[in-house]
């Protein structure tokens, strides 16, 4: 039985956080009162998401909104009881840290089980890990990664079901090599390259040699062939292809702790940073695909290297207690 959230599921705890957050921020404010019963409304799975966020937040203390029942007049005037001054830092993150355990680390947990389920080999926490494959080739796995391998007598394929894995592969042309990620399969012509396989893209580059790239669509393209330095990321809503350029001997780069890009999204070097930093990090009220960045950062120091990633955003990043980080607000 699958008990992974479905993406909308995920996605209205996600809202409903944010909105909450930015709720007891701003507690009088009339225009984000309607807009929070206008996206409750919307949807079912909001309002469910919505109830769930305030009991939980009930929870981490004595101060809390009230919530109401869901009022579905068209121009109803909304109260909601709130604290009369902002809640501190601290409170907040007590808050989305209480979310988080209570619902978000069973999220987490069902990935876990079908990831222990579906794996051959996989990595933990700020976990590099390298796997000597049955043909000699190696596969490098980063933090939070797993591969399951599919050998036969004429042919080899390892699946990258999470995380980023960096092939060197012992090129066999009697037995070739593919490495599938999504719907994305990479072919070996001989061949060092990395795949990064997250929740809305996949990011194909090579170090050296030769690959054949196919993507899986409803029409599918043509192979694309990769030489040294080419990238080409696959955004998953979208099915678009993306191609760039970058120093090869960057590529891979974290299998020695540090993490190079070249015009990535906040959110993309973020999901990376989550992958290594042992505790949770947590962002509200920002787009961070909004932003794009380019630079090489510390994956041993994940508190110093997100500061980093948002400072020319002018997102601020607080650190609370050794474990959590919180991304939000305006820098001044």
């Amino acid at each position: 039985m699958n008990t992974s959230p479905t993406d909308d599921d995920s996605q209205a705890v996600s809202e409903a956080t944010d909105l909450l957050v930015l709720l007891v921020d701003d507690p009088t404010n009339a225009s984000l009162h309607a807009k929070i019963q206008k996206w409750r409304k919307a949807k079912s799975a909001h309002d469910a998401a919505w109830l769930s966020m305030v009991d939980i937040w009930h929870l981490t203390g004595d101060i809390g909104p009230v919530a109401l029942p869901l009022d579905t007049s068209a121009d109803s005037q909304i109260s909601i009881g709130l604290p009369k001054s902002p809640a501190s830092p601290r409170r907040r993150a007590a808050f989305l840290a209480s979310a988080l355990c209570m619902i978000g680390l069973g999220f987490l947990f069902g990935d876990d089980i079908r990831l222990s389920l579906m794996s051959d080999y996989r990595t933990g926490t700020a976990e590099n890990r390298i796997i000597q494959l049955p043909d000699g080739s190696t596969a490098t796995l980063g933090a939070r990664s797993a591969i399951a391998l599919r050998y036969t007598p004429h042919a080899r394929q390892v699946q990258v079901l999470a995380g980023e894995v960096f092939f060197s592969v012992r090129h066999d042309d009697a037995h070739p090599f593919t490495a599938i990620a999504g719907g994305a399969t990479v072919r070996d012509i001989g061949t060092r390259f990395d795949i990064d396989k997250e929740k809305d893209r996949i990011v194909v580059a090579v170090n050296e040699g030769n690959v054949g790239l196919t993507y899986d669509t409803a029409a599918p393209s043509p192979e694309r062939h990769m030489t040294a330095g080419d990238v080409i990321s696959i955004d998953l809503r979208s099915s678009t292809m993306t191609t760039s350029r970058m120093d090869p001997g960057e590529i891979g780069s974290w299998q020695q702790k540090r993490l190079t890009v070249s015009d990535a999204s906040v959110h993309s070097v973020i999901e990376t940073f989550r992958r290594y930093y042992p505790g949770i990090i947590v962002s509200y009220g920002v787009d961070l695909n909004a932003s794009h960045v380019a630079g090489t950062y510390d994956l041993t120091d994940i508190p110093g290297a997100l500061r980093a990633v948002a400072a020319p955003t002018h997102v601020a990043v607080r650190e609370v207690g050794s474990h959590f980080l919180l991304i939000g607000g305006k820098l001044f």
